[in-house]
């Protein structure tokens, strides 16, 4: 379960209106504001806090941070946490999860969802807490009922694999289809915000379309499937450009059944329901992922183009596109050795220059040749 931290929309918010009071105040610290962090005012200890950090000066930022931390400010428990999560710069705070655990928890337990989401996390992951599945659940619960999307997702995620509470496709469906519903966002968040959400957002509607795929907690339907798959497809999601080329490769879902007298082979699934194969649209959506480094989608690209389906047959390019994939997915080095042999020396030279060179420009998937 991959945990995006989307930072908290609302601390950044609260740090705008902070900073914009700051600098409107001669770019120095305001004198009412800071009588009242001295009296022990938890808000205005945050505000000073932030005042300092604009300022330059982290240290004292930090410790009115830690102030109103303490003093019961959820923002600056947030804060805290998460520089303990990360370690801070100049090295103000270490990196420690048994301490992010600690602020994270003081949020959570006022109620805040974004740290409701982060404990969760810890206990999922094992960070700074023991690994618990089921605390986990129940944190991302807390924070899924007040609409936390990253919650949501993960709290799907939990009943898709019976972690930390039974395995219920239901409602596993009824918590990703939330996220995967959320579509373009907010226009008035900053462009990352709006990224991170999207990014997640696409996860989801990848996710909902497995779900229709395999007729997990809903009935199995491809043209659902597809529906799905492409929303996140089109934004990027490399794993449903993925199963959308799957998709239109096999005209439907796969499964491994026993065929007498030959033993376990892999079938169309017809639960749901006629889907048109098309190897054309396969060729393009493999493409898109495999141009992204998905070796499976590199593989699958490689058949196509040795194949001629949707695609000229090209031997040359099914070589490069099997070479890429094989070097993540050593199964696929017979195929790629096969179609070697309709090459030239020539050309098979060139081919695997262009490969060499992709590596070099793609540091992310390396070759282990």
């Amino acid at each position: 379960m991959r945990k995006m931290r989307i930072f908290h929309l609302w601390v950044g918010l609260a740090m705008l209106v902070c900073i914009a009071t700051v600098w409107a105040q001669s770019k120095g610290i305001d004198p009412a504001l800071l009588a009242k962090a001295k009296a022990g005012d938890a808000d205005a200890e945050f505000r000073i806090s932030i005042s300092y950090a604009n300022l330059g000066n982290l240290r004292e930022s930090h410790r009115w941070n830690l102030l109103a931390a303490q003093n019961g400010n959820v923002v600056a428990q947030l804060v805290l946490g998460e520089m303990y999560v990360n370690g801070s710069a100049q090295g103000i705070v270490p990196k420690d999860y048994a301490q992010a655990a600690v602020w994270f928890r003081k949020a959570a337990e006022q109620g805040d969802a974004d740290a409701q989401d982060e404990l969760a996390s810890l206990y999922y992951n094992g960070q700074g807490v023991p690994q618990d599945y089921s605390q986990a659940a129940i944190w991302w619960r807390k924070a899924a009922e007040q609409g936390e999307a990253n919650s949501q997702y993960n709290l799907g995620l939990a009943y898709f694999n019976g972690q930390g509470v039974p395995q219920d496709y239901a409602q596993a469906v009824v918590w990703i289809r939330k996220v995967a519903e959320q579509g373009k966002g907010n226009s008035s968040v900053p462009d990352w915000i709006r990224r991170v959400k999207e990014e997640l957002c696409t996860r989801a509607q990848d996710a909902l379309g497995r779900a229709y795929a395999y007729g997990h907690g809903v009935p199995q339907d491809y043209t659902q499937a597809a529906a799905w798959y492409r929303m996140a497809a089109e934004k990027g999601n490399l794993d449903a450009q993925r199963d959308l080329g799957d998709l239109y490769d096999h005209g439907g879902i796969m499964k491994m059944v026993d065929v007498p007298g030959v033993g376990k082979r892999l079938v169309k699934d017809d639960g749901g329901g006629a889907f048109p194969k098309d190897f054309a649209l396969a060729a393009i959506w493999f493409r898109k992922a495999a141009e992204q480094g998905d070796a499976y989608s590199q593989c699958n690209l490689g058949a196509l183009y040795a194949n001629g389906q949707g695609v000229p047959q090209d031997y040359a390019e099914a070589y490069f596109w099997y070479s890429l994939g094989a070097a993540t997915i050593p199964a696929f080095s017979g195929d790629r050795d096969n179609v070697a042999s309709n090459l030239t020396k020539t050309v098979l030279l060139q081919t695997q220059e262009r490969t060499r060179k992709w590596f070099e420009d793609h540091p992310v998937q390396t070759n282990p040749q």
